[in-house]
């Protein structure tokens, strides 16, 4: 069973400014003074280069409805009503009993659910929506990591998926801007 306390404040570096990730009170905090977090002046974050996989095969194959029906009946209800911290502790357990072993990548099971998503009558938050991805994943015997990222002026803040530096379900020009503050590694 993994700790409780396991998260901390991680922080990023962006830009001139050093953005904290409060676990505790759910909120995010900017600081404009980088010496005291042990960055020199004018040095630029280490930022990872990400993938995206070469042409994923969104085909839908039984079962896939339903999964991804259950995928989102699973994540709704205990996302309204909890913090991110334990919707990530969930997100810690999930893929412990698969519905089904699929022979589909990750890529191509991301795929399948953005090409559902479609159909949905609303555009969930990226929050929302890589947690119920997490489940449907999960189902089908398959992980990945979730990573929060950051953005100043204006500030911003976004979510994924990845595997190393494979992005699973997203695009790189729509987080090239971002600077990871959180990752939890699950693959």
């Amino acid at each position: 069973m993994l700790s409780l306390d396991l998260f901390g404040a991680p922080t990023a570096r962006c830009g001139d400014g050093v953005v904290t990730l409060d676990f505790e009170a759910d909120a995010y905090s900017c600081h404009y003074d980088p010496v005291d977090h042990g960055w020199e002046v004018g040095a630029e974050p280490r930022l990872p280069i990400w993938r995206e996989p070469e042409a994923p095969d969104d085909r839908l194959e039984a079962g896939d409805r339903r999964l991804f029906m259950r995928a989102w009946c699973a994540a709704l209800p205990s996302f309204f009503r909890k913090p991110i911290r334990s919707l990530m502790i969930e997100a810690m357990h999930l893929g412990q009993a698969p519905f089904r072993r699929s022979a589909a990548s990750a890529h191509d099971l991301a795929a399948r659910f953005e090409r559902m998503n479609l159909y949905l009558p609303y555009r969930a938050s990226c929050l929302l929506r890589a947690y119920a991805l997490l489940h449907y994943l999960s189902y089908h015997g398959r992980s990945a990591d979730w990573v929060i990222g950051v953005q100043l002026f204006p500030f911003r803040a976004h979510c994924w998926l990845a595997i190393d530096d494979m992005l699973i379900g997203e695009r790189v020009h729509l987080i090239e801007d971002y600077v990871p503050i959180f990752r939890l590694r699950q693959s």
